[in-house]
């Protein structure tokens, strides 16, 4: 693996910074860290489908899934660095360098994934805001939700939170949750989070549905406790540099192909969270409704308001307009 993001980061990804002719052919590689039959890879092929044939095949992509050139990070590091034209990175990966944009991922904001494809569009210029002087361009965004809670052992009011080792994103917005809930906040790569459930390193982990089930969190821990505590986007993000050196044309293509298979990926959302609540329940986990789940939201609502203020006043401004049209009652 090593070897294998040191190589790439060592030839020239740029393949074509000067485009004049139409005809000339592109290079696009893009990293996952998803298995191949997750909704977000499943859109990353309709991406990849998608531009080959708008760009009738003058522009070749290559999928990457499960973190085959490396950890999330090190996909946006070689992303930023020019050895990869596109991740699809978060904030484990692409906010280690553009802190700022944790804000689209802060917690009780959105009320379903449709919400929140709303309110990405809404703030999509503030994002390419933060993220272009790092070196990064946003062409789209794919969509999860909800992440709710599993553990190896029942949790039935926010006393069972106290201390439990709570596997989380290596980023300081989960630290947050995890300190609101009074967990014990356990940062640890997705890649090896199976083997710390397995080992009892963690006691519980959080993410969507189909995650659980897609990287087999699901056999190590069977209680899931509907907290409902993120709906998150998938930035669909590409190296600075490389993005403007490609004509108009191509430019286009790209950011029509990102919207489509982001439009594609949503479409398959629902469907694939039923299947993995099904596989849960299959593989005898136990789906528990919290009886109080406002004791789970306020204090982290509380946590969210002081953390984002803290991020400056760009950021809280971004957060106060996501809290704008996450409420209206726009179609």
């Amino acid at each position: 693996m090593k070897h294998l993001a040191t190589a790439l980061l060592g030839t020239t990804a740029m393949v074509a910074l000067t485009l004049s002719a139409s005809a000339q052919e592109v290079t696009l590689r893009v990293g996952t860290v998803y298995q191949v039959d997750h909704t977000i890879s499943k859109g990353s092929a309709e991406f990849e489908r998608l531009v080959e044939e708008k760009s009738d095949g003058a522009i070749d992509v290559e999928v990457f899934y499960a973190e085959e050139l490396g950890t999330e990070r090190e996909m946006a590091e070689m992303t930023r660095a020019g050895g990869l034209e596109m991740v699809l990175s978060g904030l484990p990966g692409t906010g280690a360098f553009v802190p700022q944009i944790e804000v689209m991922e802060a917690f009780y904001t959105y009320d379903d994934v449709e919400d929140l494809a709303r309110v990405v569009e809404a703030i999509a210029p503030d994002l390419n805001a933060f993220m272009e002087p790092q070196g990064f361009h946003l062409v789209g965004a794919m969509y999860q939700g909800p992440r709710n809670l599993l553990s190896t052992t029942p949790v039935n009011s926010l006393e069972d939170m106290q201390g439990l080792r709570l596997r989380i994103p290596q980023t300081p917005l989960f630290v947050a949750l995890a300190d609101a809930w009074g967990a014990t906040a356990t940062p640890i790569a997705f890649s090896e989070t199976y083997t710390s459930l397995e080992s009892g390193v963690v006691d519980a982990v959080e993410g969507t549905h189909e995650s659980i089930v897609t990287m087999g969190f699901s056999e190590q821990a069977k209680y899931l406790m509907r907290t409902q505590h993120n709906f998150y986007p998938q930035p669909m993000v590409v190296n600075l540099d490389w993005w403007n050196g490609l004509s108009a044309e191509y430019q286009q293509i790209i950011e029509e192909a990102a919207q489509e298979a982001g439009q594609y990926q949503l479409s398959l959302h629902q469907e694939a969270d039923d299947a993995a609540t099904a596989r849960m329940q299959e593989q005898g986990v136990e789906i528990i409704e919290l009886d109080n789940l406002e004791e789970f939201r306020e204090p982290v609502l509380a946590a969210m308001d002081t953390y984002i203020q803290s991020k400056g006043d760009e950021v809280y401004a971004v957060y106060q307009r996501m809290l704008e049209v996450a409420g209206s009652d726009e179609d």
